[in-house]
């Protein structure tokens, strides 16, 4: 490895749509990170027990740092403030419920230098199998316009330039974005990641050496509520999405992303008024149900 890369690197944690996933994902960090390595967590309007349980971990870790916000934070503020804790170039960005496996981080790495690339995205699993190798634009007509679409990869895994990547796990080299601030809250947040280093002549690059795994929901608990309710908020995401389509200039078509907020407003729906065992349960199991569902249909219609 060569020498620029012998001082620690910086992995960034921040909340994607709950707080109780941090316990895992730390703990998987500090087994599995052959290199040396430290890490910022950014966190936002948390409750107590996830308060208490972070503290408690920096006093035992000499190489973790948390930020505490008094308001849930989007993903790009999010990643902005982890950012503007620290000057090292190159950094990872890893959402909480993302759980990395052996010698993940090398890899990245490598294929950072090796192809001189701006952002680096990893295998990415769930509990279906390959959750994403990268991503795709797409440009369409409709109704006489030209529709702008993204698609993520599920398959071809190698090495290969990418037009965006899956935020949920990314390695970043900071001395190539010619902007401080790389995120912005729009929608698609990925998608416009994409298309920031498409502007600047930068490259986007998925390493399948690399292996992470998006946490698979688990039984919900009360704290993650709020968290899930504000990410998965339809109304903001429309507002969001015109911004995006604003600051490019394109008509996106976003049927499959409201799609997807919908199913997940099932699960909100059921702890929406009174957060307790029964339905949070309740919630869980309507979610599996709708998933099992949406799989039939897919197969149905292969």
């Amino acid at each position: 490895m060569p020498d620029k890369f012998s001082n620690p690197i910086v992995i960034a944690v921040v909340v994607r749509d709950r707080f109780s996933m941090f316990k895992s994902c730390l703990e998987a960090i500090y087994l599995h990170t052959e290199l040396p390595f430290r890490v910022i967590a950014v966190v936002g309007g948390t409750d107590k027990q996830t308060e208490f349980y972070l503290k408690q971990f920096e006093k035992l870790k000499d190489n973790f740092e948390v930020i505490f916000i008094d308001h849930l934070l989007l993903q790009g503020e999010s990643r902005n403030i982890a950012l503007n804790q620290f000057d090292e170039r190159f950094c990872v960005i890893l959402e909480n419920d993302t759980i990395v496996h052996e010698s993940w981080l090398s890899p990245l790495l490598d294929c950072m230098t090796t192809e001189k690339a701006a952002v680096v995205m990893p295998l990415i699993y769930w509990h279906r199998g390959i959750h994403a190798t990268g991503g795709k634009f797409v440009e369409y007509e409709k109704d006489g316009k030209v529709m702008f679409k993204n698609k993520i990869h599920y398959s071809d895994i190698t090495r290969k330039q990418i037009d965006y990547p899956e935020n949920h796990c990314l390695l970043i080299d900071r001395k190539q974005f010619p902007i401080k601030e790389i995120f912005d809250d729009v929608e698609p947040f990925d998608v416009d990641l994409g298309l920031i280093c498409k502007k600047y002549g930068l490259s986007v690059y998925f390493e399948p050496r690399a292996v992470v795994t998006y946490s698979a929901p688990p039984l919900w608990e009360v704290r993650d509520i709020d968290p899930f309710r504000f990410r998965w908020n339809a109304s903001l995401w429309k507002k969001r999405n015109r911004l995006f389509m604003q600051k490019w200039g394109l008509l996106y078509d976003p049927s499959h992303k409201i799609a997807s907020y919908q199913r997940q407003q099932i699960k909100i729906g059921f702890a929406r008024w009174f957060p307790n065992k029964l339905t949070l349960g309740i919630s869980n199991k309507s979610v599996k149900f709708a998933d099992y569902l949406h799989s039939i249909f897919n197969q149905i219609h292969k």
